[in-house]
């Protein structure tokens, strides 16, 4: 949904409604975001003033953040009703901030008109004998906000634009004010029938449609309105263009008194939109719900996507990052399996350099290759060895013996750098379902350590300043039994639950051969006293986390803890374990 003139017509009615109200504060939540503080008979109002190139908007803002009605995703909203995605929160306020504060703060709000049923609003505040008007432009990319004394001059603007950047429409502080290019587009509340008469004249072969989307700035909602008003009319014939029906319905559609403020939602609850106009209808299987005013309509909707779209950004950052591990830890064991198949030629190395060595006397210097008898080969065959011209025979002779016993001596770090790296490919295949369901902040975030863990994420400075990540929180617990039994949700609990919590004599359980949560019965010491069935519960309930859970039958090992062992450098939740017992179960309690 984009922000049009029918969504700017039922603000600029609403804060126009607070006529009278004193700025008290001036606040950038955000940038390119300001938001007044008016105070009006005893009670304090908030309107909000984007400039943001996706999310430009203007609305007043509930004394509270709306409560999460639909979707899945939180939203967190900041003061200023919802934190752009990519935006970062201002921390100190900027010259914008200060120059309105100054000019602005004590000041009394005059009026809100809209302009030309554009997406501009001008505020007209005044103290004294002193008038400052707050423009604002919503306009994709070139939205913008800005400050004009009473002589038009602009005193600054949220986005500077230089002359170099626009030769069209400069804007910064000391020239004058110049309105946005309106495209010699009329305002719908002046259409009368002698103007419509007259544009069907001009152009003649022109239809309804067409003549008021060139004519007129409609978006699609407001065109589709007029448009339904207009063959609603029995008396219209279909197609023709009749000025006195076309001018009432554009006037009808330019009433601001006239909306019906309403919140759209799809078929599943999602806010689709915010409506204004009785005609709107929600999306297929959705519905359409009446809100109080076109602001809280508006805010309801801009908090909920805004914090959805910085839940979408961050889970495409995070599977990003885990695709680029993942080709990573790849490259890695493809190195290691061509390291040790390199490895596999140390002998012919050690081969060449004991014949050479044997026939060094006979080589003559500079020789491009020599044929010596292998005594290494049962019918004593010769073969013929290829050599370096530019260097001595004998250093010849070393440089194989070296590089033999490099590649033999690289062997067991190569098997450790693929099992490390089989391990990581494991770990990341099996977070990627998880951040692909993870539908919260708070769903990412808890995944974050076990990224950073992965080295799928680089530390930043200011979390290397916080040190590590702390202890992770969310190990669940339950009683089986009347025996207490842990569960890790994901690698970083998993590895806090083995390596932290669990006791050396309390039983450890995992599914055999996939990845799964680790589950652990506290024992009290006594291991041998838990009783059979509250271990199958256990196995269970693993089984139900592994993934194996769509198994009709998961095998699950279990052991004592003390037999769980964690490798340096390995991943998070990856371990190995001895003494263990089998169960087949079937997941679920």
């Amino acid at each position: 949904m984009a922000f049009d003139s029918i969504a700017m017509a039922a603000v600029a009615r609403e804060i126009d409604s607070l006529a009278g109200a004193q700025v008290q504060q001036v606040h950038l939540p955000e940038e390119e975001t300001v938001v007044l503080t008016l105070r009006l008979r005893g009670r304090n109002r908030r309107l909000l003033l984007s400039a943001h190139a996706r999310y430009g908007r203007a609305h007043l803002l509930g004394e509270k953040p709306p409560s999460q009605s639909a979707g899945d995703e939180p939203s967190e909203p900041p003061a200023g009703g919802g934190v752009s995605p990519a935006r970062r929160p201002v921390t100190a306020p900027p010259p914008f901030t200060m120059l309105l504060r100054k000019h602005l703060k004590g000041s009394f709000l005059a009026s809100a008109r809209q302009i030309g049923f554009d997406r501009v609003l001008h505020l007209t505040f005044r103290f004294g004998e002193t008038e400052m008007l707050l423009v604002l432009e919503v306009m994709g990319k070139h939205s913008n906000l800005m400050l004009v004394n009473a002589g038009g001059t602009v005193l600054d603007a949220i986005k500077r634009v230089s002359a170099r950047e626009s030769r069209v429409r400069p804007v910064y502080p000391g020239i004058p004010y110049t309105p946005p290019p309106t495209g010699g587009k009329r305002d719908p509340a002046e259409a009368t029938d002698e103007m419509i008469a007259a544009l069907a004249r001009d152009h003649p072969e022109a239809v309804l449609e067409d003549l008021l989307r060139n004519e007129f700035p409609l978006g699609p909602a407001a065109l589709a309105a007029v448009l339904a008003r207009c063959h609603a009319d029995a008396e219209t014939p279909a197609g023709d263009i009749v000025p006195g029906v076309v001018a009432s319905a554009l006037r009808a559609v330019a009433d601001s008194t006239a909306y019906a403020p309403a919140l759209l939602f799809d078929a599943r609850g999602v806010p689709a939109g915010a409506a204004f106009l009785p005609e709107t209808e929600p999306p297929p299987g959705g519905e359409r719900r009446p809100t109080e005013s076109a602001s809280e309509a508006l805010e309801r909707y801009y908090t909920y996507h805004i914090a959805h779209e910085a839940v979408e950004a961050r889970r495409r950052a995070f599977l990003r990052a885990v695709a680029d591990t993942t080709r990573y830890a790849e490259r890695r064991i493809r190195e290691a399996e061509e390291g040790v198949e390199a490895a596999r030629k140390a002998p012919d190395l050690e081969r060449e350099a004991t014949l050479l060595l044997s026939n060094l006397g006979r080589i003559p210097r500079g020789a491009q290759q020599v044929t010596v008898v292998d005594f290494y080969d049962p019918e004593q065959k010769e073969v013929t060895l290829a050599l370096d011209p530019t260097l001595p025979v004998r250093e010849q002779v070393e440089k194989r013996f070296k590089r033999a016993r490099k590649l033999v001596d690289a062997v067991p770090h190569l098997e450790r750098q693929w099992e490390e790296e089989q391990e990581r490919l494991s770990a990341l295949q099996a977070i990627r379902p998880l951040l692909e369901a993870a539908r919260s902040r708070e769903e990412l975030d808890a995944l974050e350590p076990e990224l950073r863990a992965l080295g799928a994420l680089r530390e930043t400075p200011a979390t290397a300043a916080r040190g590590h990540a702390p202890t992770p929180s969310g190990v669940q617990q339950r009683t089986i039994g009347g025996y207490e039994v842990l569960l890790g949700r994901n690698a970083t609990e998993n590895d806090h639950l083995t390596r932290h919590i669990a006791e050396p004599d309390d039983l450890w359980l995992h599914a055999r051969g996939v990845t799964s949560a680790h589950v652990v019965i506290r024992t009290g010491k006594h291991p041998e006293r838990v009783p059979p069935e509250v271990i199958r519960e256990a196995a269970k309930l693993c089984a139900l986390h592994s993934a194996s859970k769509h198994s009709a039958l998961v095998p699950v090992d279990y052991t004592l803890r003390k037999y769980v062992v964690k490798r340096r450098g390995s991943a998070p939740g990856t371990v190995q374990y001895t003494h263990e017992k089998t169960l087949h179960v079937e997941p679920g309690l």
